[in-house]
C-alpha cells in the first residue's frame, strides 16, 4: 500500500511539474528565448551539431517523440517540421526552440523536492525518470536550434 502511494505522489509530482514547466516556459517575454542567452547558445563540446547526429544518433529517433509546441494556446508553435525558410518563420523556430528546451530543463530544477517523500530506490528511479523523460527533447531542440541558425544565418545574407 506505501509503495501505491508514493508511486500515486510521484505521478502526480511530475505531471505537476511538466504542466507547470511548460506554463513557466510560455510566460516568460520572448526577448529572454535568445540564441546569445547563456541557457540557449550553441557551445563548442556540441561540434557544430555533430555531437547529436554521430553519439545521439537523433535523426533516427527525433521525428518519433511526441510535439507538444501546440499545448498551451498562449504561445501555440508546431516544430514537428520546418515549413518556412522565410527568415521571420526561422527566427520563432529558434525562438520556439529555446522555450521548449527551458521546458525540459525546468523538471531538474524541481526534481530535489521529490528526494523529500521518496525512499532511496524511489529517489534513483526519478532521476532516472527525469533524465529519459526530458534529456531527448533538449537533444533535438539544441539540434535543431543549430541547423536552423545555418538556415537563417544564409537566408540573410542572400
Amino acid at each position: 500500500m506505501k509503495g501505491l502511494v508514493i508511486f500515486l505522489a510521484n505521478s502526480i509530482f511530475w505531471i505537476s511539474v511538466h504542466f507547470l514547466s511548460g506554463f513557466i516556459s510560455h510566460i516568460i517575454k520572448p526577448e529572454f528565448y535568445s540564441i546569445e542567452n547563456f541557457i540557449f547558445k550553441p557551445r563548442r563540446w556540441e561540434l557544430n551539431g555533430k555531437i547529436y547526429t554521430r553519439i545521439f544518433l537523433v535523426r533516427l529517433w527525433k521525428d518519433k517523440v511526441p510535439e507538444a509546441g501546440e499545448l498551451f494556446k498562449i504561445n501555440p508553435f508546431n516544430k514537428k517540421r520546418l515549413v518556412s525558410k522565410d527568415e521571420k518563420y526561422l527566427e520563432r523556430f529558434l525562438l520556439e526552440t529555446c522555450r521548449a528546451e527551458l521546458s525540459h530543463l525546468l523538471p531538474f530544477i524541481f526534481f530535489p523536492l521529490c528526494i523529500l517523500f521518496n525512499p532511496p530506490t524511489g529517489i534513483w528511479i526519478n532521476l532516472a525518470y527525469v533524465i529519459l523523460a526530458n534529456l531527448p527533447f533538449i537533444i533535438i531542440q539544441r539540434y535543431n536550434r543549430i541547423r536552423f541558425n545555418r538556415i537563417l544565418k544564409r537566408t540573410k545574407n542572400q
